[in-house]
């Protein structure tokens, strides 16, 4: 099941999919029409000329061909426009858009219909009463076409622009966090507190944690008599030297069953969204790294990236009750360690706050931002938003050249930071003094 659900996310993720699906629908529309000349008397309906048909479907094809290459050549400036303007993890997320698929999905489908329906109609495949069911399946198709392209109007004002890559990234890490507060272990029980020893797990794979299919797993261990620790979450870089979990006692499984156990682990060359809460907030970090950098110079963006940021950690810093898992794990032998939620702050603000430094605009947002997040989160999460705060500041304070904006920036960090302000700057003073 894990890989059925895994294989259907994947396919709505590729632009050919909605397209294939939609293009069999209109090559069975178009045949179906056929149907009506067993069914319905030739008397009842009136006689529609070929001609009069022709015509229409000719009309549809032609036009449907040329607004699909050009809607398609739209969509290919719309991913380079995501790539170079936002970054390049972003395309997939711009690919995956609804509303383009659809788009597509619909010109395509609709010159496939005309197509199939002027061949079938040429060898007389349709009767009287099939040319009538025609014309009104035609008739619905150009009502369709006229839906969806005003839609794909409005998707055009707005596909490939930066501010909708962001939001479009924004909902992807929002999506993603709120899954792992619903379920932060994957249905596995706790990690053990002391360090695990036992017969290591190695993969001969190298690359990117994707996902974990912990129903094979658990299977896995049940044959096994044994409890698995998992050492690794999804988004970790694996290789085969890297332990990947833990058997508790040596497992009895067959070659088959350890071939089995090893594709539980999907690895891939890129990081995805689903099971990786911090993949979406990296990138979201990273389009405002983008606009920080010498070639654009966009601060703008950058503090709307911040302020972003903020808004999706607070968000999504609980779980609403009705969700949030307060049942033990399900698969009980299992055990998964848990994800360090300062890498949240590390992952994102270190990177801004370091290409950053030297404006007082984005210090300023940075310290706003962290501020708000060590109020509106609770435990690790707004404990590392403060030590953040006071480490952004210290590395404007190096930057930044003109005094007062080091002043603003000071009394900023130490209402952020709080205690962690003293902590941070004993820390420092005692690195200095072992210098």
């Amino acid at each position: 099941m894990f890989r059925l659900t895994l294989l259907w996310h994947r396919l709505r993720a590729q632009m050919w999919w909605r397209p294939t699906l939609w293009s069999v629908f209109a090559v069975f529309a178009a045949l179906i029409a056929a149907v009506a000349n067993y069914y319905v008397p030739d008397s009842a309906v009136p006689d529609i000329e070929r001609s009069t048909l022709q015509g229409l479907l000719t009309i549809i094809a032609s036009s449907m061909l040329a607004v699909s290459t050009f809607s398609l050549s739209i969509l290919v400036g719309a991913f380079t426009s995501a790539s170079t303007s936002a970054t390049p993890r972003a395309t997939r997320l711009v690919m995956a858009d609804d509303r383009a698929q659809s788009a597509i999905a619909s010109f395509i489908a609709a010159f496939i219909y005309a197509i199939i329906a002027l061949c079938a109609l040429g060898v007389g495949y349709y009767g009287p009463a099939g040319r009538f069911v025609l014309l009104a399946g035609t008739i619905c198709v150009l009502i369709y076409i006229i839906v969806s392209l005003l839609r794909w109007i409005q998707t055009l004002s707005s596909i490939g622009r930066l501010s909708t890559t962001i939001a479009t990234v924004e909902a992807a890490a929002v999506t993603s966090l709120q899954a792992y507060r619903r379920d932060p272990l994957l249905g596995a029980m706790p990690a053990p507190a002391q360090t695990v020893h036992g017969v290591p797990l190695h993969l001969s794979q190298t690359g990117y944690l994707q996902h974990l299919d912990m129903g094979r797993l658990n299977e896995a261990a049940k044959k096994a008599k044994a409890t698995l620790h998992i050492v690794v979450r999804p988004g970790a870089m694996l290789h085969p030297a890297r332990v990947v979990a833990v058997w508790s006692q040596p497992p009895a499984l067959s070659v088959d069953e350890q071939r089995k156990l090893e594709a539980a682990f999907v690895i891939g060359a890129e990081r995805s969204f689903e099971q990786d809460p911090r993949f979406g907030v990296i990138v979201m970090a990273e389009i405002g790294q983008r606009a920080l950098s010498a070639a654009v110079n966009d601060p703008g963006t950058a503090i709307g990236v911040i302020s972003a940021l903020a808004r999706i950690l607070i968000d999504t810093a609980v779980a609403p009750e009705d969700e949030a898992s307060a049942k033990p794990g399900r698969f009980t032998h299992l055990t998964l360690v848990e994800l360090d939620e300062a890498d949240l702050i590390r992952d994102t603000f270190d990177p801004l706050s370091r290409d950053g430094a030297s404006l007082i605009e984005i210090g300023v947002r940075t310290q706003k931002a962290l501020g708000a997040v060590s109020l509106g989160t609770k435990g690790r999460l707004a404990e590392a938003a403060r030590r953040q705060a006071w480490r952004s500041y210290e590395r404007s304070k190096v930057a930044l050249t003109f005094e007062e904006d080091r002043l603003v920036l000071e009394a900023l960090a130490r209402e952020a930071a709080g205690d962690a302000a003293s902590v941070t700057t004993t820390s420092a003073a005692e690195l200095n003094t072992q210098r």
